[in-house]
């Protein structure tokens, strides 16, 4: 489902109803503080958008997230505060209201991994290594989401790696096929 306003996009995957259905089925009471604090976190990267002076285009909810696109006519700077506008609202929640559900969005968003905020600001600066140390932190968070599954059936981490590791790809394999 589409919905446009203004130049605006707001899109709702079905994928999203799929995971909403899941948690309501298995009694995730936290969902709707999760999609909550999620809405915060874009709202955060939109008021450093609209301080800088450019505009949002488009917001996608889908079963890995939320996404937003913008113009990219930022300097390297402003697009830094932009990306840390997200996990830093997060960050301030958690502070204020001492909710996991907070600590988990900004740890989350400030892994070094793209399209997570933090894998972001990396590429942003240090585009070569920022591949590298995505590749290296994906193997660390393979073997801790391993670990979670096995050790305590926690299965979300290891579906949010397979995510990561599938969007990242092609960037891997083509470091791989520079280097070999």
């Amino acid at each position: 489902m589409e919905i446009k306003i203004n130049g605006f996009t707001f899109r709702l995957e079905f994928t999203f109803l799929i995971l909403l259905s899941f948690a309501v089925l298995y009694g995730y009471d936290g969902a709707a503080r999760l999609i909550l604090f999620s809405l915060l976190h874009e709202a955060g990267h939109i008021a450093a958008l609209i301080l800088f002076g450019a505009k949002p285009y488009y917001m996608n909810l889908s079963f890995y997230g939320f996404s937003m696109k913008y113009k990219k006519n930022l300097s390297a700077l402003k697009e830094f505060f932009v990306l840390l506008s997200g996990p830093a609202v997060n960050l301030a929640l958690y502070a204020a209201m001492k909710d996991d559900a907070n600590l988990a969005l900004f740890l989350l968003n400030i892994f070094p991994a793209s399209p997570l905020d933090g894998g972001r600001i990396l590429r942003l600066f240090f585009p070569k290594a920022g591949l590298i140390v995505t590749f290296l932190s994906l193997i660390a968070l393979l073997f801790l989401s391993l670990y979670l599954l096995f050790e305590y059936k926690i299965y979300s981490l290891l579906l949010i790696t397979a995510y990561l590791i599938f969007f990242n790809f092609d960037d891997i394999r083509g470091l791989y096929e520079k280097n070999y």
